[in-house]
């Protein structure tokens, strides 16, 4: 045998009547199969991510936040959602990116003037799963 041809002692565990030893083993058995089951992780994963817009700027804010699978805030084709909203100062709002997509926003170029339509330019956050990022406007 390697090593001098000693064997090494492990501790065993007893079985028998006695109710106390019985406890031990059940408890280290429970113990065993939750410390396996913790190692699993959850059994779905968190595939969303959100973010979490706020406006510590305007008295009143217009919005336009886009979910898109593309990382050009402009390419239509790849929207997965659009949302307007409107804003008021020190409120937040969050955008929750199902399969944490790209999340694109933009408000009006002038919020204390606004003009229907007249954006300014994209602002965009590249989210991962599981991930709650925050900015303000």
């Amino acid at each position: 045998m390697p090593g001098g041809g000693k064997l090494s002692k492990r501790p065993r565990l007893r079985i028998s009547s006695g109710s106390g030893e019985w406890k031990v083993v059940r408890s280290r058995a429970w113990l065993s199969v939750l410390l396996s089951l913790a190692a699993c992780g959850p059994v779905s994963s968190k595939s969303s991510a959100t973010l979490i817009l706020n406006n510590p700027t305007w008295d009143r804010v217009n919005v336009q936040a886009v979910i898109t699978q593309s990382p050009d805030c402009d390419n239509r084709d790849a929207y997965i959602s659009t949302q307007e909203f409107v804003m008021s100062k020190d409120h937040t709002q969050r955008i929750e990116a199902a399969n944490a997509e790209n999340v694109c926003w933009r408000h009006d170029r002038n919020p204390n003037n606004p003009i229907a339509g007249v954006w300014s330019g994209w602002s965009r956050a590249t989210m991962f799963p599981g991930q709650d990022f925050e900015t303000d406007l």
